[in-house]
């Protein structure tokens, strides 16, 4: 867990709050924006507006990439060594950067899948809650309905 051991962090096997592993984490809305970059790269190697609409859509929209953000996410990715860009020359205009995800990436990915994972079965554990209550609340107002007709509940 490289992550935990530079400077604390919350992921798989550390200590401390946030999303994510490692420290820094939780960039974007609800923590998606960095694992779904690196999941983007993990499948081809992208400039920055590819990634921006992998993101959208990987997302469903959840995820609204700015651009400025993104850029600034791929230059902390780049400074730890998660990704690594070279400029290409483009078929129209000027040279872009094109990202690749690194071996260190790779194992970065890793990490964060355990930990979505893990947050998806809070979400799901909540989820099946919030039914619960709701489910309860319409059997008490239903439950309440037949007494206040004079049913009692009973046909």
């Amino acid at each position: 867990m490289r992550r935990c051991e530079e400077g604390g962090g919350s992921g798989p096997g550390c200590t401390g709050g946030g999303f994510g592993p490692g420290s820094g984490r939780g960039r974007g809305r609800g923590a998606l924006l960095e694992p779904a970059v690196l999941a983007a790269l993990a499948e081809q190697t992208a400039h920055g507006y590819d990634l921006r609409r992998a993101v959208e859509e990987m997302t469903e929209g959840i995820v609204v990439v700015d651009p400025g953000g993104l850029y600034r996410l791929l230059r902390q990715l780049e400074l730890e060594g998660v990704v690594a860009s070279a400029w290409t020359e483009g078929a129209f205009g000027p040279q872009r950067r094109e990202y690749r995800l690194t071996a260190a990436g790779r194992e970065l990915l890793v990490q964060w899948g355990e930990d979505v994972a893990r947050r998806e079965r809070a979400f799901r554990s909540v989820s099946a809650a919030i039914r619960r209550s709701l489910g309860r609340e319409v059997q008490e107002e239903n439950a309440g309905s037949a007494i206040g007709h004079g049913l009692g509940g009973v046909r």
